[in-house]
Parts: structure tokens; sequence; C-alpha cells
């Protein structure tokens, strides 16, 4: 709570980029939407009455806040298209049957806060989103400007720089984070901290083949991708998790990403992973296997 109190008046907190100023004169110009549906179980849908000279300006906006990584949203009939049709990977979480009615929730590494929204039509009490990236952030600050939920908060911090200790969340959710990570182990590590006696982490991630052994640790890129320290095998994956003294409730099928999934849009004019793909080979551009997602569901283990 102390935490969240300490962003009430700045969501930037004592960040620094040259851009806040912008960003918040681009925040303070949004028109108005007097919403008359809202939908975030389906889809993220706000409908409501613009006049076309608020809806042409409340898009230049937007349009100002790219790269739009995470969506799709829907804002008044503006269809922000993003570069992940992030709605895919929630409809593969939903087959994983996890209850988040009534849930306190952590998103790792959120991005612009669109699954938490999708976890709020879920039936989440509350949702708290890690997100150090402060573009994401200010998207976040866009779309809640239309919605005015406090039902969800996002801080920019990674977890590694909170400060409090509390076992508070039911679902951690960390979604694209473990294989940018130096130390997994310890991610994991610091997931389970923060997780109830009879919580849950959600962690999807990119796995391999086995033939890497544990891990494929990639010299450069991958997939034109920076930053990406490890990319786990199974038994890699289940290693981390007993090292971390975290039970394995249940392993998804992996999920190849597909250029339907991922792709350049207006709202993300900048490459994606078709440029990071060897399409006739079926590998990266690395010469590396292509990316596959898959879920696996943790909970503590005291014995």
């Amino acid at each position: 709570v102390e935490l969240l109190n300490s962003y009430n008046e700045n969501p930037y907190g004592i960040k620094k980029d040259r851009r806040i100023d912008d960003w918040n004169k681009i925040i303070s110009s949004l028109p108005k939407l007097q919403s008359t549906i809202v939908d975030f179980k389906k889809e993220i849908l706000l409908s409501g009455n613009w006049k076309e000279q608020e809806r042409k300006k409340a898009k230049e906006l937007l349009l100002e806040l790219v790269p739009w990584r995470k969506g799709p949203f829907e804002i008044g009939d503006i269809f922000i298209d993003a570069e992940w049709r992030s709605n895919l990977k929630w409809e593969r979480f939903l087959k994983l049957n996890i209850e988040l009615s009534g849930k306190i929730i952590l998103d790792v590494g959120s991005g612009n806060g669109y699954y938490g929204l999708r976890m709020l039509g879920q039936g989440a009490d509350s949702v708290v989103c890690l997100e150090p990236n402060l573009s994401h952030l200010t998207q976040f600050i866009a779309i809640n400007n239309f919605i005015q939920s406090e039902q969800i908060r996002m801080i920019p911090e990674r977890i590694e720089e909170l400060t409090f200790t509390e076992e508070c969340f039911d679902l951690i959710f960390s979604m694209g984070v473990l294989y940018h990570q130096r130390e997994p182990e310890e991610h994991l590590k610091l997931l389970c901290s923060h997780l109830k006696e009879e919580g849950t982490i959600i962690l999807e991630t990119l796995m391999v083949p086995e033939e890497y052994g544990e891990a494929l640790i990639p010299e450069g890129n991958y997939a034109n991708m920076p930053n990406v320290r490890f990319v786990h095998t199974k038994t890699g994956l289940e290693k981390l998790a007993k090292q971390a003294h975290l039970n394995i409730a249940s392993i998804s099928s992996a999920c190849k990403t597909t250029t339907e999934e991922q792709r350049t849009t207006s709202w993300m004019p900048f490459k994606s992973l078709s440029d990071g793909l060897n399409v006739e080979k079926d590998l990266t551009i690395e010469g590396l296997p292509r990316p596959e997602r898959v879920f696996f569901t943790l909970n503590k283990n005291y014995f």
C-alpha cells in the first residue's frame, strides 16, 4: 500500500525521462469519452459518443505514443492494432482454467497493462502491474484515462527494486520476462517471495528443444531480439522450478509464435518477428530454433 501511495500524485515517481513533459501534455489533451459499453472479458472495448473532431484528435494523440507493443484496444471506435495480438496469448492462458475471480494479482513486466485489464475482465479483485519501461507506462496512463479504474495500478519498478517483503498476492504473472534475466533462478525466487502460501505463479516463456541441454545461450540476438540471456528447454525449466522450491502444477503444450500473432502495424511501424525469421528454413535469422512459447503453472513447495 505504501508503495502504491508513493505514486498517487505522480505516476512516474522519481523516474527521469526527457519525454515526460510531452507525455503529460498528450494525456491532458485527450478528449473525454462518455463510455456506454466497457468490456474486458471478450476484448478491451470502450464504446461511447465522440464527435468526429474529438475522435480524430484522440487518434492523433494516441499515435504519438508509438510503438504500441501489446493490444489490441478499441477506444471509442479507435482500433489500436498493436504489434502483438495479445488476445491470442490470453486465449491460451484461459485454457489453463486458472480461477482469477476475487484474486489479488501481480503482473511482472506487464507492458502497457493489456493483460491486467483482461484479468479484471475475469473478475480479479485488483491488479498491480510492474513495468519499468516509461513508454509502456504512459500508454497505460492514456488507456486508464478513459477507463478510470482504481482496480488496476502500474508502477515503474522492477521486481528486484521492490522493498516490501509481504507475501500478499494470490497470483503472480511473469510472461515474456524470464529469458531476459541474467539470473533466472533468482527471478523465480523473487516471484515466490511475494506469493501467498496457497498462491500460484503463471510463468510464460520461450522454450527450445531438448537437444540444447538445459538452455540455449544466444551469442548475440535471438530472432532479432536483444538481451535474451537464456532460452531454456523443458528440462531446464523444470530444474529452475525445483531450485526455486516450486512445484509444477501443469505445463502447457508449446506454441510456435507466428507472424499472425506478432507483426508490424501502423501502431508499431518498426521491425517485428518477420525480420527475425528465416522462413524457408523455419529458423531464426541467427540459425536458431524459432520462438516457441509455453505456460508453466507453479506453486510453493513446503516439503
